[in-house]
């Protein structure tokens, strides 16, 4: 099948980070239309097609580590004052994408596996996803080179150690007597 050439707008920073993390945004683009055009389609609801985004991404966050943004919403919170008048709070939460597959909401600290449970309302839209996971994964690569820098710089000053251990046999102390 032949390839027909295509222009698209894409934000630069994207851009520049797609290409740091060495991702080909040509094969991604495909992908994706593949991914509209074939049999798999949502059910019809907003929950299949997120779960379909989220499914598509948790190998990611597996390799790389980290958390993605999906979602952020306002909870109402009942509280009261020193003088026991009543109010409702409204306290700004985020929700994020575990590696695992579930969702972690924060300030609450607390864990959602059904995906039902979050309000649609409360879902960024997939363009955001998508910048909240390409940060992500620039960040968590730079984070694991660091990483992997510093394990090989341990594991090299452990075989050093051990050849110089290893060489020279424990000094005898003299005894007189």
């Amino acid at each position: 099948m032949g390839k027909e050439k295509l222009t698209l707008s894409v934000d630069k920073e994207i851009v520049k980070k797609a290409k740091k993390l060495g991702i080909n945004i040509s094969e991604i683009t495909e992908s994706i239309l593949k991914g509209y055009t074939s049999a798999e389609k949502p059910n019809g609801s907003i929950y299949d097609a997120y779960r379909q985004l989220f499914s598509a991404i948790t190998p990611l966050l597996k390799e790389f580590g980290g958390q993605v943004k999906i979602g952020e919403g306002i909870e109402f919170v009942e509280s009261e004052d020193e003088k026991g008048k009543r109010y409702d709070d409204e306290i700004p939460f985020d929700i994020f994408l575990d590696p695992d597959g579930s969702f972690y909401v924060e300030p609450f600290e607390r864990w959602i596996r059904d995906i039902r449970k979050i309000d649609q309302r409360d879902f960024l839209p997939p363009e955001m996803v998508l910048s909240s996971l390409v940060n992500v994964l620039a960040k968590t690569k730079d984070a694991n080179e660091e990483k992997m820098r510093q394990i090989m710089t341990a594991k090299r000053i452990v075989e050093a150690m051990s050849e110089t251990l290893i060489k020279r046999p424990a000094a005898k102390s003299d005894e007189k007597g």
